[in-house]
């Protein structure tokens, strides 16, 4: 199936003279429009922001409709969690999806295989994962579930190291959804006994694994950090307009020539269109400063700063994450400066000088030691050179 390929199907209702049957009707008779694009789209989280515990993706999925027959009518439809059937449609026929994950991008370039891997894991992460209280104590063999699950769905490198751990990158950060989201389902109760009593059912939750969740939601050190995320999100001002999209694929769209945009041009197009204007004043005085860095002129001799490096300086650095490129690229493990780069190659080339020295040293004692032997041989006394050749050693 062509990506993008919308299929509609209308559901028959039966017709009546009742005008108010008639209004529910119209309501009931929808056009269920499957959409390659914008069914399965993961949402990325916001750049700029500490907080472990939401993302723009969380929302509410424990409320519910008191009254849902007295509100049908006014309540605004909302999507609920995906079941995978736009996969489904895409597989028909035993035939996988192809999934590539390049080296440094950690999720797919493709905005359909973007969306449905990260639709897939979501699914698994909800419905055959426990939610830990930390990620590294997700048992091994729910790991290896996972990646069998996918196996039987994508056709993807799923050895490759890189893959692997990107698509648990993935795993991780979905984890960490579901646990915001039972975290809410807590605290509508009155105490921790109660909602004890009262585990989740959307989720694949033992009781076992429910208790330790109330433990971790309990801790006064865990509520603390909880309220400060909470300021933190509160006080975001970068807030970009790619919707579901993650940005990896967003990226890659928008090359030019085979390249893809740098990380000023990519903030803009992230943050500024021309029919609304910037999404807020603080992205536009943010990308006019880095801009402004761009074209200030440098003394000479003195290096010019990189996009990176301006990108970097404004919009600040995190471990694991590149501000402005959104979850998938990391940053290199060894933050190195260019100084400290060239100044490492400088002192390897002295050292294989040094050595080559050494060995040219070595060969050239050889032959005059040689040559002293062969004048001593026909009568001619020469001076020891061991003690003249310690002092080269």
């Amino acid at each position: 199936m062509a990506p993008g390929k919308i299929f509609k199907k209308k559901a028959r209702t039966q017709s009546t003279c009742n005008p108010v049957s008639k209004q529910k009707n119209r309501q009931t008779t929808q056009e269920l429009v499957f959409d390659d694009l914008n069914q399965t789209q993961e949402l990325e989280p916001q750049q700029v922001t500490d907080a472990q515990d939401q993302t723009h993706e969380e929302i509410n999925l424990d409320t519910t409709n008191e009254n849902p027959e007295s509100t049908n009518l006014s309540r605004k439809r909302v999507r609920g969690p995906s079941r995978g059937k736009g996969l489904e449609n895409l597989i028909k026929g035993n035939n996988k999806l192809v999934v590539e994950i390049a080296e440094g991008k950690g999720r797919p370039t493709d905005v359909v295989q973007s969306a449905k891997l990260s639709s897939e894991i979501r699914i698994i992460s909800r419905q055959f994962s426990s939610i830990p209280t930390k990620w590294k104590d997700i048992t091994d063999n729910e790991k290896i579930h996972a990646l069998e699950r996918l196996k039987s769905k994508f056709e993807m490198k799923l050895d490759d190291e890189y893959v692997k751990n990107s698509v648990m990158s993935i795993m991780s950060k979905l984890s960490r959804n579901h646990r915001h989201q039972v975290h809410l389902h807590f605290k509508t109760f009155p105490n921790a006994a109660i909602a004890r009593q009262n585990k989740p059912t959307k989720y694949n939750l033992t009781q076992e694994n429910w208790d330790k969740l109330c433990d971790l939601f309990s801790d006064p050190k865990y509520q603390r950090r909880c309220e400060t995320n909470a300021r933190v999100r509160r006080n975001v001002k970068l807030t970009p307009n790619q919707g579901s999209r993650a940005f990896v694929a967003s990226r890659y769209a928008m090359r030019k020539d085979g390249h893809e945009p740098n990380r000023i041009d990519f903030f803009k197009a992230t943050h500024y269109s021309n029919d609304k204007g910037w999404t807020t004043h603080e992205a536009q005085t943010t990308y006019e400063k880095m801009v402004e860095l761009q074209s200030t002129s440098v003394e000479e001799g003195v290096e010019p700063k990189t996009v990176d490096d301006i990108a970097d300086e404004v919009l600040g650095t995190r471990s694991g994450y590149i501000p402005g490129l959104g979850y998938g690229p990391k940053p290199n493990k060894r933050n190195l400066s260019a100084d400290t780069i060239e100044l490492q190659k400088r002192l390897k080339n002295k050292e294989d000088e040094l050595i080559g020295y050494k060995t040219n040293f070595e060969v050239l004692q050889t032959q005059m030691e040689a040559m002293r032997s062969a004048l001593i041989a026909v009568g001619i006394q020469v001076p020891s050179l061991q003690s003249s050749g310690k002092q080269y050693t």
